[in-house]
């Protein structure tokens, strides 16, 4: 879980530079960036879904003495979604009127974002990971996963394992590629990494 929590960390920031970084953008620079945006708000709301679904209940079960610690870290996920929201409606404006209001205010809502993420993201990893390291078996941490990716759409999963890969460390990149199928490594190796370099290259060098 802490993996995926690197490129929620990266993503929001990343995505708010680029965005102020268009003056006069295309219409299909718009477009691309605004589905850019919509596919990382969704990765965050399918993985805050599926620890909703399926982790905060078990640790509450699990770990009644901690019920208090895990409830407050649980209930962080309301301010995330109040931002998530936030900055969904502002990329549905800048999409229709790219002018610069609306781009500052898609910007500064990616930035409101991605303080409110980190916060939750660090207080987390301090307590509710290490927690659920000791509680889960590994049948329920691949639950978890499972949801998260189910989300996703068909023709945008290599871009997001993609994105999952890129801010780690060659280690965790290995570890990741490893829990993932043969034929989907095979695939990975051979369509995947093509097709995410060259749609990262379109996302930072329009």
């Amino acid at each position: 879980m802490a993996i995926v929590h690197e490129t929620f960390r990266a993503a929001y920031d990343e995505s708010a530079r680029l965005v102020r970084a268009e003056v006069e953008p295309s219409p299909e620079r718009v477009a691309f960036l605004a589905d850019h945006i919509d596919l990382a708000l969704l990765m965050l709301h399918n993985h805050h879904e599926s620890e909703d679904l399926l982790l905060w209940p078990l640790l509450l079960r699990r770990a009644p003495d901690d019920a208090a610690s895990i409830q407050r870290v649980a209930d962080e996920h309301k301010d995330v979604a109040v931002a998530v929201d936030r900055a969904k409606a502002a990329c549905t404006r800048w999409r229709s009127q790219p002018a610069a209001a609306e781009r500052d205010e898609l910007a500064d809502s990616l930035v409101s974002l991605n303080a409110v993420l980190r916060n939750h993201l660090d207080d987390e990893e301090g307590y509710a990971v290490p927690l659920a390291a000791r509680t889960l078996t590994q049948d329920e941490w691949n639950a978890i996963g499972a949801h998260s990716r189910a989300g996703i759409p068909k023709d945008k999963r290599f871009v997001v394992f993609g994105m999952l890969l890129e801010p780690l460390s060659t280690q965790d990149r290995a570890y990741m590629l490893s829990e993932v199928p043969g034929p989907v490594r095979l695939l990975w190796k051979f369509v995947g990494q093509r097709q995410w370099r060259s749609y990262a290259d379109r996302l930072r060098c329009p």
